[in-house]
C-alpha cells in the first residue's frame, strides 16, 4: 500500500451526513451525552462539558503539519473563528467551544487538506505518535520518516476494517530520549543503532498502568505493518468488549500470563500475518526530503533554536503554556510561515510545536513572534485540557498549570530548576502524569466535610529510556495551594548549590516530603500567600 488510496478517502468520509444529522440531533437535546460521544468520537469530536459545545480533534501524524496544511489551518482558524486551541499530548491540535454544523464542516475542510480525523477518537486506531525531529536531527539515531508516513497511511485503512473494543495507540522513536513514548503505548518501534526496530507491546498510561513488553527485536523496518496488523488482530480478538475500564492492550499482559505469554501470542499471529504477506513497505515510496538551503548563521543562537542536518536550516520551537496559543499570535505565525518555502509544522508529545526548515532570517523573524512562549523546562510543562472542557476531567488541570506558572513569575523566584510536572484532570493520565518527576491527577479532599477540589501528588516517574518507571503517590494538596507550594520549592532550590531538582531531592528527600507535607495539610481557608 502507497499513501492513502482515493477509494480509502472516500470510505473515510462517506458517512459524514450521518454524523452531521446526529450532531444536529445532540445540540438539539434529542440524543443524550453517553450516546453522542459513541456516535461523535470516529470522527475526532466528543461533547464537551455542559453539552453545548464540542470539540475537533485535528490528526497529524507523528505531528508533522505540512507547508499547505499550515496555510489551510490559518484560514480555517478565521473562518470559523476558532478562538480556544489546545496542542495535545497526542501530538494533535484540538479546537474547542464549536457547535455541531461547525465540526462537520470543518471535518470536511480538513478531508478535502489532507487531514484525516476519521478515528481521531473513539474506538479505533489513533494518531501515530513520533520524534517530532526526525528527518533533521543531526543527533537521531536515524530517519524514521518513510516508516512513519506508511504507517500512518496504513493505519487509516483498520479504523473501518477492524472493530476494535478501545482505542490502539502506536509509536515510533529516533531519539535517545524516548520522547513519543513507545516504551508505554500498545505497539512502540524503537530505532537502533543498526537500523533495525525494537518492539514493545500491551504498555499504556491510566488506571492499571503498564510497561510495554519487548516482543520482538531486530525488527527489519520494511516489515513494520506485519507488526501493526499482528497487535491490531490480537486484541481486537482478545481484548475485553464488554468492560470498557479493561479494555486496553495492557490488560492481556494478564490475560496471557504475564509478559511471557503475551510474547508467544503475539508470536503466534505475527507469524500468521507474516505468511498472508503484501505488507512491505518500500521506503522510497515515502519520500519527504526537504530540497531548501539557506546560509549558516554562527551568530544564530538562542535556547529554542536548533540547526538541521539540511545546510544552513533551522528550527525554532515554540511551546505555549500548558500547549493554548493565543489565537492572534497563531495567526500571526501561520501568516508568515505562510511565505516561508517548505516550512513545516511539528507537534510534540510534550504539548509544544517546532517550525522547521527556516533559514535563519525566518528563525529570527519566528522567534520573534513566538516571543509569549514557555521559557524553561518547568514553564513547558504538560496539562489535558481538563474539567473546564472534558465530559471526564474531575478538576481543571490546565486552569492550574496557568496559576503555577503566574505565581511563579508574580512571586519573583527563579523556576529555571524546577522540574517540569504533567497535570491531569483525572487518572486517565491525559496528562501524563504518571510518569513524569512530579506529576498531579485531580481528586477531591474532604475537609470538615466539604468536597474541596483537589491534586494528588505523583512522584518519581520517568519516560526516559532505560528507567522508564511509573510515579506513586505521594499526597492530596488542595488545588488552591498549589501554585504555592511551586514557589516555596523554587525558593529551597534557589538556596542550594544543587544543580537541578532531581540532584537536590537525591540529597534532601526528607526535606522534600516535609514540604508535601506541609502543604498536604493546608486547609481553603489558610492565606496561601503568606507562607511564612
Amino acid at each position: 500500500m502507497v499513501g492513502i488510496s482515493e477509494a480509502l478517502k472516500e470510505e473515510l468520509i462517506c458517512d459524514l451526513p450521518v454524523f452531521r444529522e446526529n450532531a444536529r440531533k445532540f445540540f438539539d437535546g434529542e440524543i443524550s451525552v453517553k450516546d453522542y460521544k459513541g456516535l461523535s468520537g470516529p470522527f475526532g469530536s466528543y461533547a464537551e462539558k455542559g453539552a453545548e459545545t464540542g470539540m475537533s480533534r485535528w490528526r497529524f501524524p507523528a505531528g508533522r503539519i505540512t507547508h499547505p496544511q499550515l496555510i489551510f489551518m490559518a484560514e480555517t482558524i478565521r473562518r470559523y473563528d476558532l478562538r480556544h486551541i489546545h496542542f495535545t499530548t497526542g501530538q494533535a491540535i484540538q479546537f474547542h467551544r464549536l457547535q455541531g454544523e461547525t465540526i462537520a464542516d470543518i471535518f470536511a475542510a480538513c478531508h478535502a487538506h489532507s487531514i484525516y480525523n476519521r478515528g481521531a477518537g473513539g474506538d479505533h486506531p489513533r494518531n501515530i505518535a513520533g520524534y517530532p525531529l526526525r528527518g533533521i536531527d543531526p543527533g537521531e539515531t536515524w530517519d524514521t520518516t518513510p516508516y512513519i508516513e506508511a504507517a500512518a497511511a496504513y493505519i487509516l485503512s483498520l479504523i473501518k476494517g477492524i472493530k476494535l473494543p478501545r482505542k490502539y495507540k502506536v509509536a515510533f522513536s529516533s531519539d535517545a530520549h524516548n520522547e513519543s513514548h513507545v516504551t508505554f503505548k500498545d505497539l512502540g518501534f524503537k530505532a537502533m543503532p543498526d537500523r533495525t526496530f525494537e518492539v514493545y507491546a500491551a504498555g499504556g498510561l491510566g488506571p492499571n498502568p503498564k510497561l510495554g513488553v519487548k516482543v520482538a527485536e531486530g525488527v527489519v523496518p520494511e516489515k513494520i505493518l506485519y507488526y501493526i496488523t499482528a497487535m491490531a488482530r490480537l486484541f481486537a480478538e482478545h481484548g475485553n468488549y464488554t468492560n470498557r475500564a479493561k479494555a486496553r492492550t495492557r490488560y492481556l499482559q494478564t490475560a496471557f500470563g504475564g509478559p511471557d505469554g503475551l510474547r508467544e501470542k503475539f508470536a503466534e499471529y505475527l507469524r500468521d500475518v507474516l505468511s498472508e504477506g503484501g505488507l512491505d513497505i518500500d521506503p522510497a515510496s515515502y519520500t519527504t526530503a526537504c530540497t531548501k538551503e539557506g546560509i549558516p548563521d554562527d551568530t544564530l543562537c538562542h535556547p529554542r533554536v536548533g540547526a538541521q542536518k539540511q545546510r544552513g536550516l533551522y528550527y525554532v520551537k515554540y511551546h505555549p503554556i500548558g500547549g493554548n496559543p493565543e489565537c492572534e499570535v497563531l495567526l500571526r505565525i501561520l501568516d508568515y510561515l505562510g511565505g516561508a518555502e517548505e516550512a513545516e509544522g511539528r507537534l510534540t508529545s510534550d504539548e509544544g510545536i517546532y517550525f522547521i526548515n527556516l533559514t535563519a532570517e525566518e528563525a529570527r523573524a519566528v522567534l520573534d513572534l513566538t516571543e509569549d512562549s514557555a521559557e524553561n523546562s518547568f514553564e513547558e510543562s504538560v496539562s489535558c485540557v481538563g474539567a473546564s472542557l472534558c465530559q471526564v476531567g474531575s478538576q481543571d488541570s490546565n486552569g492550574l498549570l496557568h496559576e503555577i506558572v503566574a505565581r511563579t513569575r508574580k512571586a519573583g523566584v527563579s523556576s529555571a530548576r524546577l522540574p517540569r510536572i504533567h497535570i491531569s484532570g483525572c487518572l486517565s493520565s491525559c496528562g501524563t502524569h504518571q510518569i513524569g518527576e512530579i506529576g498531579f491527577h485531580g481528586a477531591t479532599k474532604l475537609i470538615d466535610k466539604v468536597p474541596t477540589p483537589s491534586f494528588i501528588l505523583v512522584f518519581g516517574g520517568s519516560e526516559n529510556f532505560g528507567t522508564e518507571r511509573f510515579g506513586m503517590p505521594m499526597g492530596n494538596i488542595i488545588a488552591a495551594a498549589i501554585p504555592d507550594f511551586f514557589v516555596e520549592l523554587a525558593e529551597l532550590l534557589t538556596r542550594d548549590e544543587a544543580a537541578d531538582f532531581r540532584t537536590w531531592q537525591t540529597a534532601h528527600a526528607d526535606s522534600f516530603a516535609e514540604l508535601v507535607k506541609k502543604y498536604e495539610a493546608i486547609r481553603p481557608q489558610q492565606n496561601h500567600g503568606n507562607r511564612a
